[in-house]
């Protein structure tokens, strides 16, 4: 079942609203549809804001986790985290920095300079 709900808190980067799906199976249902119907590869990920799911440019996609530790998302690869850094400084202005997890394997972001690690 494709939805035409739309989200009231979660927005694309061209300021619309995301449409919202109540399951993994929905949003994989949704993107399979996307992809048959218009050649796009759009990919679902459960929204932190909301947790409902939504779906996303492949080329956007940098899964990650929490960091139960640093109270953080933490990327599991290095290039990971900068693509992230990336779309988060053209779409907010806002440059971060990414350092290795000081305890997990993994990588995080932060506005502050990189600590070495």
């Amino acid at each position: 079942m494709i939805t035409n709900k739309k989200s009231s808190s979660c927005f694309g980067s061209n300021g619309k609203p995301l449409s919202v799906y109540y399951s993994e199976s929905e949003a994989d249902e949704g993107a399979y549809h996307v992809r048959s119907e218009y050649r796009l590869n759009l990919s679902p990920y459960q929204c932190s804001r909301c947790g409902y799911w939504h779906l996303s440019p492949g080329s956007r996609q940098t899964p990650s986790t929490d960091c139960a530790f640093c109270v953080k998302k933490l990327y599991e690869t290095k290039a990971a985290a900068e693509k992230r850094a990336k779309i988060i400084e053209d779409e907010q202005g806002t440059a971060l920095k990414v350092y290795r997890c000081p305890h997990q394997n993994g990588w995080h972001l932060t506005k502050k300079e990189s600590r070495g690690y």
